[in-house]
């Protein structure tokens, strides 16, 4: 058994590691590049195959100064499963999108598997993995996709 201490710790860790994500999650909306690249580590990914695969700063800061513009997004997190290891952790959450694209508004849903690591006391994203389930018109729905 661990100690009342670490046991403790580990709850913070967790809370704080939800936090990011909600905080990610607001900062996509307002479109907050600089924010949004606070949030990783200096050698962060962001992977969504077969289209996406950032890697460090300087591409992290594509995605979220150029890609994020043309979809504007509106995140919505839940489910988080998070394995928490001293400095780091790793964990999964599901996610919703709504967007806009080409002036028609769509659906997305899928799910984050994220590495987490503890910089300077704050916990920041050192990798997320998006899987995603559909990405349709919400006109259309996603019942065909399934």
């Amino acid at each position: 058994m661990t100690s009342l201490e670490a046991r403790i710790q580990v709850l913070e860790d967790k809370d704080a590691i939800r936090e990011l994500t909600a905080k990610y999650c607001y900062a996509v909306v307002r479109q907050d590049s600089e924010a949004l690249l606070g949030m990783f580590t200096e050698d962060g990914e962001f992977h969504m195959p077969p289209q996406f695969d950032f890697r460090g700063r300087e591409q992290l800061a594509q995605l979220y100064q150029d890609k994020i513009e043309e979809v504007g997004p509106k995140p919505f997190i839940q489910n988080h499963v998070i394995q928490v290891d001293g400095d780091s952790a790793t964990g999964n959450c599901a996610v919703e999108i709504r967007l806009i694209e080409e002036g028609r508004a769509f659906t997305a849903c899928g799910h984050y598997e994220d590495i987490y690591r503890r910089v300077d006391g704050e916990w920041k994203f050192a990798r997320r993995d998006f899987e995603l389930y559909h990405w349709v018109p919400l006109a259309e729905g996603w019942a065909e996709q399934a």
